[in-house]
């Protein structure tokens, strides 16, 4: 619900034992949306069917603490309507121009050239080529020369969901995300009145920025490293102004602060946008490490030592 309190009661702890075969112990990762614990490699290698990527990076998130997201609530599709399906698998049978169930630049390329000609009755220019073939390597994020059916889903279906109300968007959030998100903004009004002001977001980006910037170039001191070095302090302000100017944008009613309410519905296609685990959007392969554990953990037998 989009009227969700601030100061609504913390959830309580995720499960101590694994969704899937009932026990606890070994590695037990938890879903950062959900709550549930599932042990990696083990038993995020049976539920994806041995899918490599998305076991490695359960097994890669654990070991080095980042936030992970189990396959069932990675999985977007669940969110969609039927008739936002069927309209994303005509999206993708277009473009798939020889039906192998891949889309290929060549596919993607010829649809342009089909889709361009229909409309405007002439070829495609040189620049609008060009912005094609920029669009076929967004959606090739592993930049493999083919896009598969759950490629061509991550990409289109943020901008499918987004479409929709933000009130509706709100519905699909978990307890957990509602509850990360109070912690974000909580961080962001200073003064604890369940509003931010345009002062207070300029301090809060301020803050992280420049922390941020002092980690990359090792500086010591977070808050006084951006003020001896002028390029530093620049390039803080830019990205100060430009993040300020896109938070206050939920401030519809222009009164110069941004409640609990209208933070939530505007952050929340950000959020469910969040679900998905960058490693397997872009398809990160496996480690020498991590493979070791996964073969010493599961029924999966690598190639060069059958």
């Amino acid at each position: 619900d989009e009227e969700v309190e601030l100061t609504q009661g913390d959830t309580e702890e995720g499960t101590a034992t694994c969704y899937i075969c009932g026990e606890g112990f070994l590695r037990l990762i938890r879903c950062r949306v959900c709550g549930r614990s599932v042990h990696t490699p083990k038993c995020v290698y049976t539920e994806t069917n041995g899918d490599l990527i998305v076991t490695a990076t359960s097994l890669r998130c654990f070991t080095t603490d980042f936030v992970w997201s189990c396959p069932d609530c990675e999985n977007l599709l669940g969110l969609l309507y039927d008739e936002e399906m069927i309209e994303l698998m005509e999206g993708f049978d277009d473009l798939d121009v020889d039906c192998d169930s891949r889309i290929s630049m060549d596919d993607f390329l010829k649809f342009k050239h089909k889709a361009h000609k229909a409309k405007n009755k002439k070829a495609m220019e040189l620049a609008e080529v060009e912005a094609a073939i920029e669009e076929f390597q967004r959606l090739d994020k592993p930049q493999s020369g083919m896009v598969d059916w759950w490629s061509f889903v991550d990409s289109r279906i943020v901008e499918k969901l987004s479409h929709r109300s933000n009130s509706e968007l709100v519905s699909c959030l978990t307890q957990l995300e509602v509850e990360e998100a109070k912690m974000f903004f909580r961080s962001f009004d200073a003064d604890s009145d369940g509003k931010i002001t345009l002062r207070e977001a300029e301090k809060a980006y301020e803050r992280w920025f420049a922390s941020l910037w002092s980690k990359v170039l090792n500086c010591s001191d977070s808050v006084t490293g951006p003020k001896r070095n002028p390029e530093l302090s620049k390039r803080v302000g830019e990205h100060v102004r430009v993040n300020v100017k896109i938070f206050m944008e939920a401030d519809v009613k222009k009164h110069g602060q941004v409640s609990w309410s209208q933070f939530l519905r505007d952050q929340s296609i950000y959020i469910l946008a969040a679900r998905r685990n960058a490693a397997n959007l872009y398809k990160i392969k496996a480690s020498e490490e991590e493979l070791d554990i996964i073969v010493a953990e599961t029924h999966y037998v690598r190639p060069d030592l059958e």
